[in-house]
């Protein structure tokens, strides 16, 4: 019984899998929302920090973001 349940449950993981590079490649999800959510992450961090190297780094993803995904995000003041 488990043998079935683990053989179907590979079967549509590795399914979801395919179908998910398959649109991406083709252009149908972006990626914009998962850069997005690492961004955020990294502001936060970086607002606990205040490290210049982060800032910096994050001023080129955030360059970067925005000519990709026409996002809202602001560039930070490193100095």
């Amino acid at each position: 019984m488990s043998n079935k349940l683990s053989k179907y449950s590979f079967i549509i993981i590795a399914s979801g899998a395919i179908a998910v590079v398959a649109l991406y490649g083709v252009g149908l999800v972006s990626t914009c929302p998962i850069k997005q959510i690492g961004i955020t992450s990294d502001l936060k961090k970086y607002d606990q920090t205040k490290d210049p190297e982060l800032c910096a780094q994050l001023n080129d993803r955030i360059s970067q973001f925005d000519n990709e995904c026409q996002g809202g995000f602001e560039m930070l003041d490193c100095g």
